[in-house]
């Protein structure tokens, strides 16, 4: 593989305006040099490739989970399965994401170190897929949501330990769920708050003291709003907000993660969803797109996310979370377009990822057509770049022989 790569086009750095004749050299994995093609540098062993759409950072997935693939019944998935069987799949996911555009995902919620063990060993993978941060196991009640991609504990001082775990497992951050959800167990509400603010708080601070992120599951409301007060980085999916959550999310520096992707698949595949699952999906009704107005009418951050595998929801999909973002919530296809690239990476706490700078690692995309003026082009990714290697060309996306 040639150490440069070179690449020619419409430019969006995120981090600065658009370049209408840019380009993008790469050089031993970063970012050399971002401005006008006319003065780019040149390689003398250069690879170039000149972009008829635009080119941009790579896509971010700020909520995944890698065990499953989208089938659907979500928790049949991983029950059952032994831990190199769901490390196969956890694999086969990340390489789709990838090729898909996403070069970073965060996964929040794996059984067994999986997802960790994605996240440490991923890049001596073959085929290799996203780079991965992940929550390890998710912190949840006992009989709570997604208890089997998790770990039960209850009380300040268990919370606090099962945060210490997952953190000396490998775990970037944790992942608290505070309030039920639509994949619960019958019998428990998606309203229900599992939680005070005191033990959400004794994990949180155990995180927060080590620079880790702290991702909360917001469904209900009052688990939401414990889960700002206890000090969550991130709210993930923020279906029911209300004016108090959205000022507290704003006076405590909360990202919310969108997620309305998942709905919509099960909505669209309803005859197939599980009676109990397609029962609360029904209940949130256009409720999330008000939250999500009445956040971003805020000015709260927007990551866009998918909350890939849950059902009829396959992995690499994030693109169609900004398309919802423009289209359902109204926002520009600037701000869609910075919903999965820099503000997922405020969300993962990674200032080198989501912008186009020089210094940084070269995760790059290019597309057919401008997002900026259609958001869908997002979807139609020709060219991705991760860590400075080209890994996908639109011709060269053969599926790996996993998880077939």
């Amino acid at each position: 593989m040639r150490d440069c790569l070179i690449l020619f086009g419409r430019v969006l750095p995120i981090s600065s305006p658009p370049i209408a004749d840019g380009a993008v050299v790469v050089r031993a994995g970063k970012i050399e040099y971002v401005g006008s093609a006319a003065r780019a540098p040149r390689c003398s062993d250069a690879e170039e490739i000149e972009v008829t759409g635009a080119i941009m950072p790579g896509l971010i997935d700020a909520h995944v989970h890698l065990v499953a693939s989208g089938g659907s019944d979500f928790r049949a998935e991983v029950d059952g399965l032994t831990r190199d069987e769901l490390v196969t799949k956890a694999k086969s996911n990340s390489w789709r994401s990838l090729q898909s555009g996403i070069t970073t995902l965060r996964d929040l919620g794996a059984p067994q170190g999986v997802a960790v063990s994605i996240s440490r060993n991923g890049s001596d993978f073959d085929p290799e897929g996203s780079d991965v941060m992940a929550a390890g196991r998710a912190i949840t009640a006992p009989g709570g949501h997604i208890a089997y991609l998790g770990v039960e504990a209850k009380g300040p001082a268990a919370m606090a330990d099962a945060a210490a775990q997952e953190l000396r497992a490998g775990a970037d951050g944790i992942k608290l769920v505070a309030t039920g959800g639509v994949l619960t167990p019958a019998g428990v509400a998606v309203e229900a708050a599992p939680y005070d603010e005191a033990e959400l708080a004794a994990a949180a601070k155990v995180a927060l003291s080590e620079g880790k992120w702290v991702a909360a599951h917001g469904i209900g409301l009052d688990g939401t709003k414990s889960a700002i007060k206890a000090g969550a980085t991130s709210i993930e999916h923020g279906i029911f907000l209300d004016r108090e959550s959205v000022d507290l999310m704003a006076t405590h520096g909360a990202i919310l993660v969108s997620t309305r992707i998942a709905i919509v698949r099960m909505l669209e595949n309803r005859d197939r969803v599980p009676a109990d699952y397609l029962h609360r999906v029904a209940s949130i009704g256009d409720r999330y797109v008000e939250s999500l107005k009445l956040a971003a009418k805020a000015g709260i951050p927007i990551a866009g996310a998918s909350d890939a595998g849950t059902p009829f929801n396959p992995h690499g999909g994030v693109a169609g979370e900004a398309e919802i973002l423009v289209k359902d919530v109204g926002l520009t296809n600037t701000s869609a377009l910075e919903s999965v690239t820099s503000i997922a990476a405020q969300a993962l706490r990674r200032d080198d990822l989501g912008h186009i700078s020089e210094g940084v690692p070269a995760n790059l995309i290019t597309t057919a057509e401008d997002p900026l003026d259609d958001i869908t082009g997002l979807a139609h990714v020709v060219t991705v770049v991760k860590n400075g290697r080209l890994v996908r060309r639109a011709q060269d996306s053969k599926s790996p022989d996993a998880d077939e």
